[in-house]
């Protein structure tokens, strides 16, 4: 099952979770910026994914750990670490591309009409650099980028501000950092390259975690 995990960039993060699935689920003691799930409340239609209800999917928005209108998300057996990822848009019908990252737990999430295709652990900006949040539409794609403020290429560079903010391929390390883009495992980038389009919401947020664990207060009980 998946966990709620908010990691330091000292550690390693963990997948996004299922946790807002456990309406009725019993969960143990909350730890500090972090909720847990038991059991799965709505029978899977696909083995590869749980299934969110309309109250769970928009309370995990409103603790801004979901975008507005998520369906289901990816099933993963264990916490993720830096440069793992999970992948599978099987099933998954056509439909708008939206890309959210929650620079608090150091996660991404992709979803396609609704459904999580895609998650992995992010690099994101120091100090001093740090990513901008808010809601961004993807300005242009470029496969292989150079810039003179990087020693090294960007690949699958995709950005959401004139200002050179870009999600793409990085290094990843709990000790990496850059210069305020959001740093994805290489071949996740190239996957999300794929899918994605100039004009394709990114969300960047900091998840709250006083209102998540008022989340967790209210539905598990």
């Amino acid at each position: 099952m998946r966990k709620w995990v908010a990691c330091s960039a000292a550690v390693a993060a963990c997948s996004i979770t299922v946790a807002v699935l456990a309406i009725q689920s019993s969960a143990g003691p909350l730890r500090e910026k972090s909720l847990d799930r038991s059991t799965a409340i709505v029978p899977a239609i696909s083995p590869d994914r749980d299934y969110l209800t309309p109250a769970e999917a928009d309370a995990a928005h409103r603790a801004q750990l979901l975008p507005a209108g998520t369906k289901s998300l990816l099933k993963a057996d264990k916490p993720l670490r830096h440069g793992e990822f999970e992948w599978n848009d099987k099933d998954v019908p056509t439909g708008k591309i939206v890309v959210w990252v929650d620079l608090r737990r150091q996660m991404i999430s992709v979803l396609r009409g609704g459904h999580e295709i895609g998650t992995a652990v992010v690099v994101y900006g120091a100090d001093g650099m740090a990513t901008p949040t808010g809601r961004f539409p993807i300005l242009s794609k470029h496969r292989d980028y150079h810039s003179r403020a990087y020693d090294a290429p960007m690949p699958y560079a995709m950005f959401i501000t004139k200002t050179g903010v870009a999600l793409h391929g990085s290094p990843m390390s709990s000790r990496h950092a850059t210069h305020g883009c959001v740093g994805l495992p290489i071949e996740f980038a190239r996957l999300l390259f794929a899918v994605a389009k100039p004009g394709d919401e990114v969300g960047v947020f900091n998840s709250d975690p006083t209102v998540a664990r008022q989340f967790v207060a209210t539905f598990i009980s």
